[in-house]
């Protein structure tokens, strides 16, 4: 049993609006760290949080909490660190350098397996946004349709699309695999028939296009790994002055993705501001603001509170990582008592 420090709740409830905060940044200075309900007047505590990818509204409710200063609020000076292809997100919280990073769950695994001791505390998406995009005109709708088809897959992506089509009783020799740099255009001029990437990205970026497509979402067909986790060290659960921390973080940022769901294009506004030199579309970050809200809010959301994630969950993600060939993996990779103290009084942060 994932541990759980409070009686799973029973009373269905909405996320509730917060009051806007005023437009404040973060500022450098610090020191030692207040109570979970926020720091002493004056004084913030620095710590790193390590983003999964280069900033985009991926991240909108995280911008909306350092934005509004509700880390600062809770007695948090945060600083956002993008990530990317060259960015080692679980390896930045094992050395240190990050109090709490972004992770995927078999990724969590892997980097345990080689010798960390990280746990999860919770899981921005609801749903993995691992998808199949397709044409319209000729739409892959279920894993059965993908028979005799060629499928456009990064190297790194094969074990999942692998994993995909044994989930579903298919074999590799079924579907021809085609290498794919993550590139859209390999799909719109016929190169292959679907393409292996996520649902608030390629699918966007196609839609912004005027392009019309069709997303087969592979957890709505068994594949559902775990995704943007709140990864951090089982040793900053163990520390008291730590776990506060972590405690102060997690809750800002659920209130910045409460925020987010009430109002996701003032997310997209903030993040092409916020960024400049990320060179962020705004129509395309208004898009993706939107449709990225069908994985990440559920009726578990409404009912237990932003980034909640079950019993089930963690036993599919076991089974998901023997056929990934991941080895050691328990239920103690996950920790549910950070939640547990976050939503104590109902699904509101």
């Amino acid at each position: 049993m994932v541990r759980s420090d409070v009686a799973r709740r029973t009373v269905l409830g909405g996320l509730g609006a917060l009051a806007m905060g005023s437009l404040v940044g973060c500022g450098n200075e610090a020191s030692s760290s207040g109570g979970s309900a926020g720091g002493t007047a004056g004084s913030t505590t620095a710590v790193t949080y390590q983003l999964s990818w280069t900033h985009s509204v991926q991240f909108g409710g995280t911008y909306l909490a350092q934005d509004r200063a509700l880390f600062r609020d809770l007695g948090l000076d945060v600083a956002l660190a993008a990530g990317g292809p060259n960015v080692a997100g679980d390896a930045n919280t094992v050395s240190g350098a990050a109090l709490m990073n972004v992770s995927v769950a078999d990724g969590v695994a892997r980097s345990n397996a080689e010798g960390a001791d990280l746990v999860i505390i919770g899981a921005q998406y609801q749903k993995s946004p691992v998808t199949i995009l397709s044409l319209a005109e000729g739409p892959l709708q279920s894993p059965q349709d993908l028979v005799g088809r060629k499928i456009g897959v990064a190297g790194t992506d094969t074990p999942g699309l692998e994993a995909f089509l044994a989930i579903n009783d298919l074999t590799q020799d079924q579907v021809e695999f085609v290498p794919s740099q993550y590139d859209p255009a390999v799909l719109t001029a016929g190169q292959v028939d679907g393409l292996y990437c996520f649902y608030n990205d390629l699918p966007v970026a196609l839609a912004v296009q005027g392009i019309e497509g069709h997303s087969m979402l592979l957890a709505d067909f068994g594949y559902d790994p775990m995704s943007q986790t709140y990864t951090v060290l089982r040793s900053s659960l163990e520390d008291e002055a730590t776990r506060d921390q972590v405690i102060r973080l997690l809750r800002g940022d659920a209130r910045g993705w409460q925020l987010y769901q009430d109002d996701p294009q003032a997310a997209a506004e903030l993040a092409v501001q916020a960024y400049p030199d990320a060179g962020l579309d705004l129509k395309t970050q208004q898009e993706q603001a939107t449709v990225q809200l069908d994985i990440m809010f559920s009726q578990a959301t409404e009912q237990f509170g932003f980034g909640w994630f079950t019993d089930e969950q963690v036993q599919e993600n076991l089974r998901l990582f023997e056929l990934l060939g991941i080895e050691g993996a328990t239920e103690q990779m996950w920790d549910r008592s950070i939640l547990d103290e976050v939503y104590r009084d109902g699904p509101t942060a």
